[in-house]
């Protein structure tokens, strides 16, 4: 019980954390190469020369004569590197991705598309050919090539363990050269969402070879490949960016980045509401706040903070799935997700995104209070329902929660708790049911709650999951998907309420004119324009 509900624990706490797994679908047959050779045996390092001619010859679509315009502000927690392969805070990885370019990137249905490579999956799935598009090149002028791939392979697998990307390569068998652009992939797993191990950056092998300090000097002046390089670093005070006059991507509306390094989430707000910073990413417990008391520019995109009600399975009771229909059946959460999230959340019946690749609404327990009351007329205990008091959202879902309850004859009350002791309960069992939530992979991927033991012990749930992961084309996918919301919705194991969103917020002198990448919320801020 114990592991059991540290576990349950720890998903809370996930909370605030991120990750940013997704799943890809196959796009053609590359030609094989031996799988069995490993990468150190079958490449060599080349030598390349720094390019010195003209920025207008990298590529038909290189940038030309950059505008001068204000300088945007942003914040980060103080860095213990610039190696993002090696980084380990969320805020220091955001503002990298504007130095450093991931393999692909997320479009609106959580689905990876090409990027910094075009990808070719092997008809098996078990490996995919990566090819560098051929305008990349190094903010020092040198180009990207596939040894700088391997290269950064390698360093993942050497980074520390909690290491934003590491987790990125554990899925990666081999990786062989075929080329000065293009590397080989092999899986140890063959799967429809073998892909999710490529949304990370790469790093050049010439600049940061041999720097296993993460505080040397390389490691803290970043050669990077995105819209903006580093122009200098002040220890004490932060990082001022300027263009990369050799990314690929459109000319940036921003000339220069101004990024401040601030100790926590409350001080960037304070310092978003005095002005000294221009924007800020934020869940939307702390975007509705802060919405409701300035005038502000924002963009909402989808996240994967998926909101739910637990059930403890060592009350004798909730193993009763008849008592757990009944309990769905007495609470309206489509109605109540409208009230409390607003347009600021999408409903969901399961822990799979409905805006993802598979993802869809299947559950069959509608609003029935009398059918509530029927199937709950035997239980005659009381219910006591969890929640933290520092999440205004969670709080209004469990009072309408208890109140539906009451309703239909059920007892029941809500313990609106300090954040601390809420999570000591939980730990100690201390509860019948609980508001929570967590934030999840893009990836589907339910593991962490079979392994919990948050959901009950169900074969039939977990082969239908499993099955998920072991299909090989997008028909068979969609198929497994569909069948296991579908025995979720029957099984019951919690109560899904929603995924919330995020958003980026903005001053009202800066204008963002794309919805933010899922997966990288100032991606697009080279797009943005100061006003």
């Amino acid at each position: 019980m114990k592991r059991l509900l540290l576990v349950i624990g720890i998903l809370l706490l996930f909370s605030a954390c991120g990750s940013d797994r997704i799943a890809i679908g196959p796009t053609g047959m590359p030609t094989l190469i031996n799988p069995s050779l490993q990468a150190e045996e079958i490449y060599d390092y080349e030598q390349y020369e720094p390019y010195e001619g003209p920025i207008e010859s990298i590529a038909i679509n290189a940038p030309q004569i950059f505008e001068t315009c204000d300088v945007l502000r942003l914040s980060m927690r103080h860095p213990m590197t610039l190696n993002p392969l090696l980084n380990e805070d969320v805020t220091v990885a955001r503002i990298l991705r504007l130095i450093f370019e991931p393999l692909i990137v997320l479009d609106e249905n959580l689905r990876p598309t090409s990027h910094l490579a075009n990808l070719e999956f092997a008809s098996d799935l078990s490996s995919v050919r990566l090819t560098i598009r051929s305008d990349a090149y190094w903010s020092d002028g040198m180009p990207v090539t596939s040894d700088d791939l391997i290269f950064s392979v390698t360093a993942l697998r050497n980074a520390p363990q909690n290491a934003i990307y590491r987790y990125k390569v554990e899925n990666i068998a081999s990786i062989t050269r075929v080329n000065m652009r293009a590397v080989q992939i092999y899986f140890h797993q063959s799967s429809i969402c073998a892909g999710n191990t490529l949304n990370f950056p790469i790093i050049p092998q010439h600049h940061y070879r041999n720097q296993t300090n993460p505080t040397s000097h390389a490691n803290m002046n970043p050669v990077g490949n995105a819209p903006f390089m580093l122009e200098s670093n002040s220890p004490m005070h932060g990082l001022r960016l300027i263009q990369n006059p050799h990314s690929f991507r459109p000319r940036s509306q921003v000339a220069e980045i101004d990024v401040i390094f601030l100790p926590d989430a409350q001080t960037e707000l304070y310092a978003f509401d005095q002005g000294r910073i221009d924007a800020l990413h934020l869940p939307l417990t702390e975007w509705a706040r802060h919405h409701s008391v300035r005038h502000i520019n924002h963009e909402i995109f989808p996240a994967m903070y998926f909101e739910f009600i637990g059930f403890n399975f060592e009350r004798e009771k909730f193993n009763n799935i008849q008592i757990r229909r009944g309990i769905a059946h007495s609470f309206d959460a489509c109605q109540a997700v409208r009230d409390v999230y607003l347009d600021q959340a999408v409903r969901a019946t399961s822990p799979i995104h409905p805006y993802s690749f598979g993802g869809g609404n299947y559950s069959n327990i509608e609003y029935n209070p009398t059918r509530a009351g029927a199937l709950l007329s035997t239980v005659q205990l009381p219910v006591t329902v969890l929640v933290n008091d520092d999440n205004p959202q969670r709080v209004s879902i469990a009072e309408r929660f208890v109140s539906s309850l009451n309703a239909v004859g059920l007892p029941a009350v809500a313990e609106i708790l300090p954040y601390e002791e809420y999570f000591a309960r939980i730990a100690d069992g201390d509860f019948d049911m609980f508001v929570g939530g967590v934030n999840l992979a893009f990836q589907p991927d339910v593991e962490i709650f079979f392994q919990g033991g948050l959901f009950m012990e169900d074969a039939d749930l977990k082969a239908a999951f499993d099955a998920t992961q072991n299909v090989i084309t997008e028909s068979l996918y969609l198929q497994a998907m569909s069948q296991f919301q579908q025995n979720f919705a029957e099984t019951l194991p919690i109560i899904s309420l929603a995924f919330r969103h995020s958003a980026v917020l903005t001053n009202m002198r800066v204008q963002q004119n794309k919805t933010p990448a899922p997966d990288n919320p100032f991606g697009w801020a080279n797009l943005w324009e100061i006003r």
